[in-house]
């Protein structure tokens, strides 16, 4: 006679709540505050209650049971108080998010969404009016809305489509903006015809994939000498605003990976 023994699986001691404004979601423990987790750039990071420092896990469930471990471990004082939010670190310029480095591939994903959201008359800027640096594509982005003045936060992941088709998810472009018909009319009439060439007098912005693979190579030996005075400049003309980023991000995207081709 064969004997099956069955295992109740341990209970599941943290909960993940409601993600903030901020991008954060808060975790209790034993339900007691925690801490929080948040994803940024494709990855999960957990945040002690109480704590400044955060540490960076895999998925969302192996950063709140780090949460565990430190309540565990008492690491985590559930009587502290929160931690306050932050607000983005100030980067190398006010384009790119300071917690992404200023690489080559951060670079023509930034360049890329700038001239995009342009094109859809987004500004990227919050409710103060400072600029609102490139977060990543699965980070909530501060943007002003160009048909009503109105600040939301959007994701690029949601603004750049998918599969090739690159109309934002979803079409209509915020409660409470005009109504959903006169939408694209006041967009086309708000943006025009883009330039090919850059107009600009004080900044020199690259159009072409020859001037903007020279940048791209000069950026990324200034970051690698940590050379911040050099890489300024070079990202003012791979990233600043200019009436013809969409000719930019169109060269930019020529060093995108290519897709393997199927079999």
């Amino acid at each position: 006679m064969t004997t099956t023994t069955t295992t109740t699986p341990a209970k599941k001691r943290y909960k993940i709540g409601t993600r903030g404004a901020s991008g954060r979601y808060p975790v209790t423990v034993d339900d007691k505050p925690s801490g929080d987790i948040h994803r940024f750039h494709g990855e999960w990071y957990a945040r002690p209650h109480g704590h400044t420092n955060e540490s960076r896990h895999a998925d969302r469930h192996a950063a709140a049971q780090h949460l565990v471990t430190l309540v565990d471990s008492g690491d985590v004082d559930p009587n502290a108080p929160a931690a306050a939010e932050s607000a983005d670190v100030g980067g190398v310029v006010p384009w790119l998010s300071g917690r992404m480095q200023p690489t080559r591939r951060n670079i023509i994903s930034a360049g890329i969404a700038l001239a995009r959201v342009a094109e859809l008359a987004w500004t990227p800027q919050d409710e103060n009016g400072a600029t609102a640096p490139y977060p990543g594509s699965d980070n909530p982005w501060d943007l002003t809305c160009g048909l009503c003045g109105k600040t939301v936060k959007r994701w690029w992941s949601h603004l750049r489509g998918r599969n090739g088709d690159p109309t934002p998810r979803p079409a209509y472009r915020h409660k409470g903006c005009i109504d959903f018909e006169d939408q694209a009319a006041k967009v086309a009439a708000l943006i025009g015809e883009p330039p090919t060439a850059c107009p600009c007098h004080e900044t020199d912005h690259p159009t072409t994939a020859e001037d903007v693979d020279r940048l791209l190579n000069l950026a990324e030996r200034a970051r690698r000498a940590d050379d911040t005075d050099a890489l300024r400049p070079l990202l003012a003309q791979l990233l600043g605003p200019c009436p013809a980023s969409s000719a930019r991000a169109e060269s930019m995207k020529t060093f995108l990976p290519q897709p393997k081709p199927k079999n």
